[in-house]
C-alpha cells in the first residue's frame, strides 16, 4: 500500500484544507487579471513579478506531484477511468504542456513508493524541483548496481542537493560515476546507440523536407560541435569586401541549417575530388578540443588492473579480457563522453586531445594531424577494398581510416599505419585495444585484447 504524504509530514491544522482551497480559487482568478495590470508596475515591481511567478510555478509543480502521489495512495487514480497517473493528471490539467503533465505523473508514481521518501521530503520542503526529482529517480537505479556498497537514500539525496545546477548537470553526474566505476557500461551504451542510429526524411506539404537523425552520444557530439562552430552569427556585407556591424537576422535554426548544407557541400567536393580539403577558418573551427587527465588516457587501464602489464623490454606477461578505460573526457561544448569513445575519436585528425596533469595543467596539447585524405586515402582503399576487420566487407565509403598505432601514441598518418574500419568495428578495436599487422598488400588483425600501444614509445607485444 502506498504511503500518503500526510502520513509522512503530519496533518495540517483543522480547516486548513478548506481555507487553502478557497485561496487557490482566489489565486487562479487573480492570475487572469495580472496581464492587464502589468503596465501599472514600475521596473522593480516587474522584476519581482517575474521572479515570484517562476518560483511559485516550480513550487506548485511540487505540490501537484505530491497530490498525485496522494491520489494514488487513496485509490483515486485506480478507481477512475484513466489508464494511469499521467493520464489522470492530464485530465485535471487540460491545456497544460504534455511534457509537464507526464513529468508530474511519473514523479507522483515514484513518490507513492515508500522507498522514495527522501524525494518526497525534498519536494515538500522545496529543496528539490520536480524536474530534478525526475532525473534523480531515473538515474539512481541506473548507477546503483555499479555501486553495491552505496546507500540508495544517500544517492537520492545527493541529486536534489545539486538541483541548482540543473537537470543536465545531474545526468552528467551519472556519466561521471559510471565512467569511474563502470566504464564498460558506457562503452556498451555507446555501442547499442550506434546500432540504433537512423536518419530519415519526409517531404512536407509546404515543399520543405524534414530530416530526422538519431545518433549515438559520440557521433552526436561531433555533429553538434561542427554545426555550432559554423553557425555563429555573421556580419552582413552591404558592399563588396566591406563588413558592417549589422545584426545577422537569420534565426539560430536557419544558421544551423546553413551550416549543415555548407558541411555537406564541402565534404561532397572533397569526396568527388572537385575541391581540396578546406583549410584556414573553415577547416579549423570545426575541430573538437577534448580535455582528459593523464590517468584517464594512459595510466588508468593499468592502475585499474585492466591492461596487461608490460615489462621494461616490452614483453607481454599476462592477458586480460576486453579492456575498458575508466574515466571520461569533456569537450568544449560540455559533452561528457566515455574514454573508449574518445580514444576511437582520437583517430580523427580534427580531434585535439589536451592531456592534463594532476593539477589540471596541460601536459601535452596534441598536434592536429591531417586526415587520411586525397591520394593517401585512395591508396588505402585500393589496398584494403573494404573494412579490414575479420568477416566484414562494408564498402570503403562506410569506413574510417584507422591509425593502427594511434597518433596520440606516436603513430603517423602513413599507408603502413592505416586500415579501413567500419564504425562498429572501429569502436571494438579501441574498446578491446586491438592491433594489426599492415603490409603493402593488406591488413591482418590480431584479436588478442590489450595489444594496442597505450603510450608513446611502447610497441605492441609480439
Amino acid at each position: 500500500m502506498a504511503q500518503s504524504t500526510t502520513d509522512i509530514h503530519g496533518p495540517a491544522a483543522p480547516g486548513a484544507g478548506a481555507r487553502l482551497m478557497a485561496l487557490l480559487g482566489d489565486f487562479s482568478s487573480a492570475l487572469e487579471e495580472w496581464p492587464g495590470a502589468l503596465w501599472q508596475l514600475d521596473e522593480a515591481a516587474l522584476g519581482e513579478v517575474v521572479g515570484s511567478m517562476l518560483r511559485m510555478g516550480g513550487r506548485m509543480e511540487n505540490v501537484a506531484a505530491l497530490a498525485t502521489a496522494d491520489a494514488l495512495s487513496r485509490g483515486t487514480v485506480a478507481n477512475s477511468t484513466a489508464t494511469g497517473a499521467p493520464a489522470w493528471v492530464a485530465r485535471q490539467a487540460t491545456g497544460v504542456e504534455p511534457t509537464v503533465v507526464r513529468r508530474v505523473g511519473r514523479v507522483g508514481v515514484d513518490c507513492a513508493d515508500p522507498r522514495n521518501q527522501v524525494v518526497v521530503d525534498a519536494l515538500a520542503d522545496g529543496s528539490a524541483s520536480v524536474p530534478v526529482a525526475d532525473v534523480a529517480l531515473r538515474e539512481v537505479p541506473r548507477i546503483l548496481p555499479q555501486l553495491p556498497t552505496a546507500d540508495r537514500d544517500d544517492l537520492l539525496g545527493r541529486y536534489p542537493s545539486l538541483s541548482a545546477h540543473g537537470a543536465r548537470a545531474l545526468r552528467e553526474l551519472s556519466t561521471r560515476i559510471l565512467g569511474e566505476y563502470a566504464p564498460e557500461r558506457l562503452v556498451r551504451d555507446e555501442e547499442r546507440q550506434q546500432d540504433c542510429e537512423s536518419v530519415f526524411w519526409a517531404d512536407l506539404p509546404s515543399g520543405l523536407t524534414r530530416f530526422v537523425a538519431e545518433l549515438s552520444s559520440g557521433h552526436a557530439a561531433v555533429v553538434k560541435h561542427a554545426l555550432r562552430a559554423l553557425s555563429a552569427p555573421a556580419p552582413v556585407e552591404t558592399q563588396a569586401g566591406t563588413s558592417v556591424a549589422e545584426r545577422d537576422t537569420r534565426t539560430p535554426a536557419k544558421r544551423r541549417a546553413d551550416a549543415l548544407v555548407r558541411l555537406i557541400d564541402t565534404a561532397a567536393g572533397v569526396l568527388d575530388g572537385t575541391s581540396s580539403r578546406p583549410v584556414g577558418e573553415f577547416g579549423g573551427t570545426a575541430k573538437i578540443l577534448v580535455t582528459m587527465d593523464y590517468n584517464t588516457l594512459y595510466e588508468g587501464l593499468r592502475d585499474a588492473g585492466r591492461l596487461d602489464d608490460l615489462s621494461e623490454n616490452g614483453s607481454h606477461e599476462t592477458r586480460s579480457a576486453p579492456t575498458y578505460l575508466p574515466g571520461i573526457g569533456r569537450t568544449t561544448d560540455g559533452e561528457h563522453l566515455d574514454a573508449g569513445t574518445l580514444r576511437r575519436m582520437a583517430c580523427d585528425a580534427d580531434l585535439i586531445p589536451a592531456v592534463l596533469g594532476t593539477d589540471s595543467e596541460p601536459l601535452d596539447v596534441g598536434r592536429a594531424k591531417r586526415l587520411f585524405t586525397g591520394g593517401l586515402r585512395t591508396a588505402i582503399i585500393h589496398r584494403d577494398q573494404h573494412c579490414t576487420f575479420p568477416g566484414c566487407e562494408r564498402p570503403p565509403d562506410w569506413c574510417d581510416a584507422h591509425h593502427v598505432r594511434p597518433w596520440w601514441a606516436g603513430g603517423q598518418t602513413t599507408l603502413t599505419n592505416a586500415a579501413l574500419l567500419y564504425a562498429r568495428h572501429h569502436t571494438i578495436v579501441h574498446r578491446d585495444l586491438l592491433t594489426a599487422t599492415v603490409t603493402p598488400t593488406g591488413v591482418t588483425w590480431d584479436l588478442t585484447p590489450g595489444l594496442m600501444p597505450t603510450r608513446p614509445g611502447r610497441n605492441p607485444a609480439a
